[in-house]
């Protein structure tokens, strides 16, 4: 039986990775499709690189999987936090494509950050079902 904690059906590094993939592929299309006039377009990338090397690495050391894990629900509460900028460009009523991607930012971070701590709370109750 696997014991290994899922989420959207996926192991926690993968999930990382394609989460990390994801906002790569946000910050290379934003920058594009605005015209590559701002880098600040590719600030999601600034955030997805990390965290596809620190599932890549969760992924390949499992014995350090809770070390690189830590790491990246770090990256992905600051992604969540970055993008809570969004919410000034919502009261605002400024559809940019900056507060689409701030948005896109705070939707994947938050949910990113949640399945990870999700994850831990999980291991845990393993861990101490285990010492009994």
């Amino acid at each position: 039986m696997d014991n290994e904690f899922k989420f959207l059906n996926q192991s926690m590094p993968k999930l990382t990775m394609i989460v990390g993939s994801l906002l790569i592929l946000e910050g290379v299309s934003f920058y594009l499709g605005t015209g590559m006039t701002s880098v600040t377009s590719l600030i999601p990338s600034f955030f997805g690189i990390p965290l596809l090397f620190l599932g890549y690495m969760a992924k390949i050391q499992p014995e350090n999987n809770h070390k690189w894990m830590h790491a990246a629900v770090s990256v992905g509460l600051l992604t969540f936090l970055g993008g809570g900028m969004a919410i000034k460009g919502v009261i605002d009523s400024d559809f940019s494509a900056s507060t689409l991607a701030q948005l896109i930012m705070l939707i994947v971070g938050g949910v990113f950050t949640y399945s990870c701590i999700q994850s831990f709370i999980y291991t845990r109750k393993m861990r101490e079902a285990n010492e009994n």
